[in-house]
């Protein structure tokens, strides 16, 4: 089973891309989730996962992925690969979101 959960918040705003035919976008952005792992000094690192929505409506759920918001994600795991320009594989691994919900504030979802 690949399903995964998480609720962190963005570091920056999220971007959207159109594919070719025009027929759906990808929202893209990256939230910061704390670890259960505590450091030295007492903090709790984070880790930047990235996350990716492929949706018919980019445009309507984009003003409200701005920088700072607390975000609950949830969908699976997926890693893709490309050969790079200078002929090495490359691979990416991202979180591709199934339900977005906005915390603290009101409960949208997309």
């Amino acid at each position: 089973m690949n399903k995964v959960s998480l609720i962190g918040n963005l570091v920056r705003d999220a971007e959207a891309f159109h594919v070719k035919d025009g027929s759906r976008s990808v929202v893209k952005f990256t939230i910061g989730v704390n670890s259960s792992y505590t450091k030295k000094d007492g903090e709790r690192d984070v880790d930047f996962i990235p996350v990716s929505y492929w949706t018919s409506s980019a445009d309507n759920i984009l003003p409200y992925l701005a920088k700072g918001k607390q975000v609950a994600v949830t969908g699976e795991i997926k890693t893709n690969s490309f050969t790079a320009d200078d002929g090495q594989k490359r691979y990416v691994t991202d979180v591709r979101a199934s339900n977005i919900q906005f915390l603290g504030g009101g409960k949208q979802q997309a």
